[in-house]
């Protein structure tokens, strides 16, 4: 992945710079005091939890250590697992409640689950990483949603399929998750290459 992501170096920046944006976004939202009902604080730290460690592996790809890395990816896709869970639980208990709580959780895991596939079989002295297949499939689902979030008729379109909040809110939480689809996309191929 480190090559990849240093031999296109004007992709790698504009990641960066993208990332970069989606923090400032999702930190500006979670800096709100009160939160309104297009808003899921969970979400919004899970997003900049990501959008983090993703600057880290595209910002500093020879200085990030590869064991670490997979901890911190491991420890993030158990909290998304268990938060999606107890979100679950709670929806089950409650069918009045909302399913738009759970759908952010189940996004979350899956990119937090992908991203810890694509860095298995990555240690200080081999580089070998995962099958490609599943990667790419990986990446295409991610740009498939990438693309549906990106248009307001597919996002509407998907809002009535499955009530996540992103189908009814504007730039603020669209751009955020345009951008986590887009990075992850991009790291999984990173990977591969």
């Amino acid at each position: 992945m480190t090559l990849f992501v240093q031999q296109y170096e004007p992709l790698r920046w504009l990641a960066l710079l993208s990332f970069v944006a989606a923090a400032a976004i999702v930190t500006t939202r979670l800096a709100t005091p009160t939160p309104t009902l297009t808003t899921d604080q969970e979400s919004d730290a899970a997003h900049l939890m990501m959008c983090l460690v993703m600057l880290a592996m595209i910002g500093f790809p020879t200085a990030i250590d590869p064991h670490a890395m997979n901890s911190v990816l491991t420890a993030m896709t158990v909290v998304y697992a268990l938060l999606f869970l107890a979100r679950v639980i709670q929806w089950h208990g409650n069918p009045l409640a909302p399913t738009a709580r759970v759908v952010p959780f189940a996004y979350h895991f899956t990119a937090a689950a992908a991203m810890l596939y694509a860095m298995s079989g990555h240690t200080a002295g081999h580089h070998g990483g995962a099958p490609a297949a599943p990667m790419l499939a990986l990446a295409a689902l991610f740009t498939v949603d990438a693309l549906a979030m990106a248009f307001p008729v597919t996002r509407r379109a998907l809002r009535q399929l499955l009530p996540h909040h992103v189908g009814v809110a504007g730039a603020a939480t669209v751009v955020p998750h345009v951008v986590m689809d887009l990075g992850t996309a991009y790291m999984l191929i990173a990977a591969i290459g």
